[in-house]
């Protein structure tokens, strides 16, 4: 996106390079980022391994790097894989990796780190002892180079111009075509400190309350900042490679096929909500084909009409889905000014010294957005409660019968309790120091209105139109309350949440079976490893290993 920006800080002389988009590249930054690339390289294997959940790392083959290897699915599982797998030259990739390395010959290591959904990502150690972090996106992910041109942009603003700790980006390529590596990638810094998701559950309350006022302090950083328009953020000469010309006036909003089409919209919020849904019905129009719902119909097909339909409705109620600000035309302090967040601000996605309990970095930006606060603004998943929350801003307390109750009931309560108490205090750090942002929290009508909001990207592709329903059903029903005066636009028949009561009904029985699979499971492992521990030494391990009945087919081969 091109885009102009507007901010209540000063931007002192990077006025003169934000314009439409709203800077360029440094001169010293290139796909590569290297001046030593010309220099004799000579290649050698590093040792692979990847990291275990039990902290130890574990030897791999070349062809686990490429491969998603931490998840397994119950259906369409090849599809599901192939999503996720990433075809690249180690050595090339090793080699743009030394090349960063002040010092460094050959990479001795690379370490897969623990998958997530849209990325592989390794720890590549030299041979004097220098550590940089490389990222590749899987196809899941988007469009790889968009994906890639954009996080890079991000970054340079979030660190230069906002002034929020980001690990610094040492090469890059968005164009695995022209790239010896051939894939999209980012080289990088290792984040110093230590992942806070590792630290966090030893932490007394006043350390977690100490870095819960740090994060404040970034989301204020962020969102001091207020943009023209709404969309990804790009250099423009970026762009411009990428086939696209900077606007001043509209902005690119996400790509239908993850790049193939643009849409280009203004710059208020009203024309955001509807934005999402014209570019679903693209993709729907596009490249939707019948295919089967069991939990709606053993014998009709769910067809794109279906989910065109239902974005018929979305789109009837998306202009009441942003909240209107009662602040003067243009005033920064609405839900509508259109801010940059952190797309998902969770444990490990900050990094923090261990001694000093100080952010070090904030990781992970992959795919944030220039997007209205009353869609972005939430209590981050790192401090969010999970379950009903007290009213008021009294600090919970135990329950009176609370010595009676058993150890382990004990324990539930308390962390429970704990778990309110940091909700409770973001919220009053929310509300003290950023009025904007607590505009959104405090709102409860906002959750309702923005779901369908949040579910309609992706809808046909994420087989979400259940829950897409499901919101617009529950705006339905409360449509009077939140929207007043106004005649409700869409309506329900009677067959219609029958069908959907049916297909919810099925949905909780299968996941009702799911949770106890994945209980049974986890009673199987633990009562394999007592079972494993029994053995007097390696000899009788293996055999033990073997003889525990329930396990994967082909595991006792592989030992």
């Amino acid at each position: 996106m091109a885009m102009q920006i507007s901010s209540r800080i000063s931007w002192a002389n990077w006025k003169t390079n934000i314009h439409a988009f709203s800077y360029y590249r440094p001169q010293h930054m290139s796909f590569f980022a290297s001046s030593r690339l010309g220099q004799h390289y000579v290649p050698r294997s590093p040792e692979l391994y990847t990291e275990t959940q039990n902290g130890k790392d574990e030897k791999i083959t070349e062809q686990d790097l490429h491969r998603y290897t931490r998840h397994r699915w119950l259906f369409n599982e090849e599809k599901e894989l192939s999503n996720r797998y990433v075809d690249f030259d180690l050595q090339q990739l090793v080699r743009v990796a030394v090349d960063v390395c002040e010092g460094a010959q050959p990479c001795t290591k690379v370490t897969k780190c623990a998958e997530g959904l849209h990325n592989k990502a390794f720890i590549l150690t030299m041979d004097n002892g220098c550590e940089v972090f490389a990222k590749l996106p899987n196809p899941n992910a988007g469009a790889a180079r968009f994906t890639i041109a954009s996080e890079i942009a991000t970054r340079k603003l979030i660190s230069d111009v906002l002034n929020v700790l980001v690990p610094r980006v040492l090469a890059w390529s968005f164009d695995a075509a022209s790239s010896p590596v051939g894939a999209e990638y980012i080289i990088e810094e290792k984040a110093p400190g230590v992942r806070l998701g590792s630290v966090w559950s030893q932490w007394p309350r006043s350390s977690k309350l100490q870095l819960i006022t740090q994060v404040v302090d970034v989301q204020n950083a962020l969102t001091d900042a207020t943009f023209d328009m709404h969309g990804c953020i790009y250099f423009k000469d970026d762009l411009r490679s990428l086939g696209e010309e900077p606007k001043e006036t509209n902005i690119h909003s996400r790509i239908v096929e993850r790049g193939k089409e643009w849409h280009e919209f203004g710059s208020w919020s009203l024309e955001y909500t509807r934005a999402l849904g014209h570019n679903e019905i693209a993709y729907i129009k596009t490249h939707a084909f019948p295919r089967m719902n069991y939990y709606r119909s053993l014998k009709s097909k769910e067809y794109p009409e279906d989910g065109l339909a239902l974005l018929d409705k979305y789109m009837k109620v998306a202009p009441y889905l942003a909240p209107q600000s009662t602040n003067e035309a243009g005033s920064e302090e609405t839900p509508s000014s259109n801010v940059l967040i952190h797309p998902d601000l969770h444990l490990d996605n900050i990094f923090v010294d261990p001694e000093t309990l100080q952010i070090t970095r904030i990781v992970d930006w992959q795919s944030a957005c220039v997007a209205p606060l009353f869609y972005h603004a939430n209590v981050p998943r790192m401090c969010a409660h999970r379950g009903p929350l007290q009213e008021g801003w009294g600090v919970p307390e135990r329950p009176e019968e609370f010595d009676s109750l058993s150890v382990e009931e004990q324990h539930k309560i308390d962390d429970d309790l704990e778990s309110q108490i940091l909700h409770k205090y973001y919220e009053a750090q929310v509300y003290r120091r950023s009025p904007r942002y607590w505009s959104v929290l405090k709102n409860m009508r906002i959750p309702i209105l923005r779901k369908p909001v949040w579910l309609v990207t992706g809808v046909w592709e994420n087989r979400d139109l259940f829950f897409l329903r499901e919101s617009l059903m529950s705006l339905f029903a409360r449509w009077e309350e939140l929207i007043p005066g106004v005649p409700c636009p869409i309506n329900f028949t009677n067959e219609d949440v029958e069908l959907h009561s049916k297909e919810e009904e099925n949905m909780d029985g299968v996941g009702k079976m799911l949770t106890l699979f994945r209980d049974e499971s986890k009673n199987s492992r633990y009562f394999k490893d007592i079972f494993i521990g029994l053995a007097k030494d390696d000899e009788e391990r293996e055999l033990f290993t073997k003889l525990w009945p329930y396990q994967e087919p082909g595991d006792t081969e592989r030992l």
